[in-house]
């Protein structure tokens, strides 16, 4: 009772305490000058321009995508200044201009052109928002800007995805752990690590999860012997919701969830207790975060966020042939699997298979066999995906190639639940 009343305690105080400060941080970074960042942004409008109608990075496949169309809406909310808006409002509704889309429809988006019409100062037919979400990004883009280029940014973003990559590759097997290393980086390919580092949105979680993964390697025994995980995968969640657009979240819970279970996991029984309270903990924080943004929203300015949010949350979480049904959560599982019905990661998945073999029979079959219990909670984490999609059906079918990303966590979580039977056998 005393420990359930201090983790509720630190939950209540991080909780009032993170929308502050994360409002505090928006309200320091758009006080910086807005017109060097409209200047940087149009020396690189070329290539946002030539994405407008070509966007992948890799031809033929939309899972390769660079974002464009998010990245613009991202471009101009960093640059855009309207003086008759004070920083709190501009924070709290995240305003920008709009161009009519081709067919003139003044209820469609065309984030690029409106991006262009911007920097140019061609006169726009209205002013929207776009205040449900925290958009966090801006308290680092809006520096990064203000000193150079989209293009440049591009370059050390890739530098720095690379550089992080590594950094938890090394970490790991410092730690001797490289069957941690080896299925993160057997994941990396679902996540479309090949294209990440051309986009903004997309590589906003994975920046957030290279960045909680480095802290829990730094951390990992620290933070289990004065038993402050639960505010560790808190602070994620809170983290998540922040900076990122709804792009692949789950990805920060489940591969820090699979890295505690694999070092510190204990019976079957404990290990989903433990799956359970840490998801719990990112889910608080990941929608304790977001509603916050909603209320402040509310109650410091004249708005309806609240209303517009949660209709949009019944929009999202609706099956894609509307309302609930099991042939719309069907079609939401073949686009999200259709990325991976290529050669590429076919011969990956043999190729898994065919190692998952060898390693069971070298450490014997039946002895194996009797630990096959030891992977349940593993299977658990590789079916978190799925879920998610039934969950989000509306949103995972429409924006498919971004979501399918989070199948990498059904990659990763089988090959820990593979590596953990075989341990077992040798105990």
């Amino acid at each position: 009772m005393k420990n359930g009343l201090k983790i509720l305690r630190n939950n209540i105080t991080i909780l009032i305490c993170a929308p502050i400060f994360g409002l505090l941080l928006l309200l320091l970074v758009h006080q910086l000058p807005t017109e060097p960042m409209r200047q940087h942004v149009y020396w690189s409008m070329d290539m946002i321009e030539q994405e407008f109608t070509d966007e992948l990075v890799v031809d033929g496949y939309r899972s390769t995508l660079t974002g464009n169309f998010t990245d613009c809406l991202m471009l101009e909310h960093a640059i855009y200044n309207n003086p008759e808006h004070s920083s709190l409002e501009q924070v709290m509704h995240m305003y920008r201009t709009e161009t009519y889309n081709v067919e003139g429809d003044p209820t469609g988006w065309w984030p690029g052109h409106s991006l262009k019409d911007y920097v140019e100062f061609v006169p726009q037919p209205r002013e929207v928002e776009y205040g449900r979400y925290w958009h966090g990004y801006l308290v680092v883009l809006k520096p990064v800007l203000l000193l150079t280029s989209f293009n440049t940014f591009r370059l050390l973003n890739s530098a720095l995805q690379l550089f992080g990559v590594g950094c938890i590759i090394m970490g790991l097997t410092r730690k001797k752990e490289e069957p941690l290393a080896k299925a993160f980086l057997i994941s990396l390919p679902f996540m479309f690590f090949i294209s990440t580092f051309s986009s903004l949105s997309l590589s906003i979680c994975f920046y957030i999860l290279i960045f909680a993964l480095l802290a829990q390697i730094k951390w990992d025994q620290k933070l289990y012997d004065k038993k402050l995980y639960y505010i560790y995968f808190l602070i994620v969640g809170i983290t998540t919701s922040y900076f990122d657009f709804l792009t692949y979240p789950l990805v920060t819970l489940a591969f820090p969830l699979g890295i505690y279970l694999y070092t510190h996991g204990q019976t079957v029984k404990k290990d989903f207790r433990t799956i359970f309270c840490f998801s719990l903990e990112w889910g608080i924080g990941y929608v304790g975060m977001w509603t916050s943004k909603w209320i402040l929203s509310d109650l410091l300015t004249d708005s309806s966020t609240i209303k517009d949010a949660l209709t949009t949350i019944g929009t999202r979480t609706q099956s894609a042939t509307g309302g609930y049904g099991i042939n719309g959560y069907f079609d939401v599982l073949k686009q999200n699997t259709s990325p991976f019905m290529n050669w590429c990661y076919l011969f990956i998945v043999i190729c898994i298979l065919v190692g998952a073999i060898i390693f069971i029979i070298k450490n014997g079959i039946l002895r194996s066999l009797k630990n096959m219990h030891y992977a349940l909670p593993y299977v658990f984490i590789a079916t978190l995906p799925f879920l998610w999609y039934l969950a989000t059906q509306n949103h995972s079918i429409q924006h498919w190639q971004y979501t399918c990303r989070i199948l990498s966590i059904t990659v990763f979580a089988l090959i820990l639940g593979i590596q953990r039977i075989t341990t077992c056998s040798k105990k």
